[in-house]
């Protein structure tokens, strides 16, 4: 009786577990599409790269422009590292690209209590090399000579954009610069090359303005410009800055007059922006002035007293179209901080891609103290310092250099070319 009173229970409690079920219309199907899309851009980007062998399909989802932006918008709290370009004066073709190790930890300044950032990974990808024009959303652009690369640091991929046709400046008598940006709008990168003619008495007599849409048979073209009058010829003197989908640049339209060039991403309309005029300055002093990203606006910083009394000038764009600035802001770095920085050479300031930041760098590098030191202008502080001489050292290069510093996010961008 035991045995079968036994039996009889067991049979009761599966009779009753087969009584709990799901009803069909609480079951939940999650398409693979969707699941996925939730999993991949919160996955690091070297595992991404090697799902790709998994499928075709999902070759294709992680190549697709919705990841790709997904995956940036996630690694904006999972920044790659820092970054710093080291060009010869003398020669463009020594050229280094070194970053920070993922693993290093930073040491404290003695003269500040700040931390020390080591520099000391030499990045050896092939296709990087030339001049540092900018970095955005992970993608690096260089220019090699009048040739314009374009580099995933990340995947390790690259492309070479095709040469640049001229319509109206004769090929021996041209320059050539290069901006890099990002069409928020349409979702485009796009590379605006500046090509200009001086005549014999140093002026500019023309300008072309064109524009390549980074993608698949990518070809440069002329912009979309519909400016009357139209801009100016002009000749780039400095690196861009890109806000709100707007770019940023100073420029010269004659020997004796520089102002700042604005470029709309979207419309590729240009506007020429007045500089400040300061009593008994005939035109703005391009070696020690520079523009960067002040609180969301565009900023002109100048650091011609900076020898004398450390002290810098600043003027922040109000009204492009009426080119009004407002009134001078005057910055003074701690005197006890200017120990920090090596102040015996001729001394350069940088804008960073963050807001209110500025890089400190003395133009002969030191192996006394730390190559750059990133000052905050708003809490009016240094906060960091970036060292690199370890590195120099190893690489044999000059201590005279063009340097570029950025930190950026992970790309898994595939380049069409």
């Amino acid at each position: 009786m035991r045995f079968s009173f036994g039996l009889a229970t067991r049979k009761r409690e599966r009779k009753r577990s087969r009584t709990v079920v799901v009803k069909p219309e609480c079951k939940i199907s999650i398409p693979e599409n969707v699941l996925i899309m939730e999993i991949f851009p919160r996955l690091p980007a070297k595992s991404l790269m090697r799902f790709k062998c998994v499928s075709r399909l999902w070759y294709s989802l992680i190549c697709s422009r919705l990841v790709t932006n997904l995956f940036l918008k996630s690694a904006k709290g999972r920044r790659r590292g820092m970054f710093m370009s080291l060009v010869e004066k003398e020669s463009e073709y020594n050229y280094a690209l070194v970053s920070s190790s993922p693993d290093s930890v930073p040491v404290i300044s003695p003269y500040d209590s700040n931390p020390i950032s080591d520099l000391n990974q030499y990045l050896d990808m092939p296709g990087i090399e030339g001049s540092f024009v900018s970095a955005i959303r992970g993608l690096v652009c260089f220019r090699i000579g009048t040739r314009v690369r374009i580099c995933n640091l990340t995947t390790k991929q690259h492309v070479t954009l095709p040469i640049l046709r001229l319509t109206s400046i004769a090929e021996p008598n041209y320059n050539v610069w290069n901006y890099f940006g990002h069409d928020l709008v349409h979702d485009e990168y796009k590379v605006l090359s500046i090509v200009w003619e001086v005549s014999k008495e140093e002026r500019i007599v023309r300008s072309e303005h064109q524009m390549l849409v980074l993608g698949p048979e990518a070809s440069w073209r002329n912009t979309k410009s519909t400016n009357i009058p139209p801009p100016p010829p002009h000749r780039p003197y400095s690196q861009g800055i890109s806000i709100n989908n707007i770019l940023y640049y100073g420029a010269w339209i004659d020997e004796f007059k520089c102002v700042i060039m604005s470029f709309d991403m979207r419309s590729e309309e240009f506007t020429l922006i007045e500089l400040p005029l300061e009593a008994g300055r005939i035109f703005w002093d391009t070696s020690n002035t520079n523009i960067m990203n002040y609180k969301g606006k565009i900023a002109l910083f100048e650091y011609g007293n900076m020898w004398s009394n450390d002290s810098m000038d600043v003027w922040v764009l109000e009204d492009a179209g009426k080119s009004e600035w407002s009134s001078k802001k005057n910055f003074v770095l701690p005197s006890s901080q200017t120990v920090s920085v090596d102040m015996s050479h001729a001394f350069l300031i940088h804008a960073t891609s963050h807001s209110c930041e500025i890089r400190l760098a003395p133009e002969r590098m030191s192996p006394r103290l730390p190559h750059s030191a990133i000052y905050d202008l708003e809490k009016n502080k240094i906060t960091k310092h970036i060292q690199v001489m370890s590195l120099l050292d190893r690489l044999g290069m000059l201590p005279i250099l063009e340097t570029n510093f950025w930190d950026d996010t992970e790309s898994i961008m595939y380049l069409e070319t």
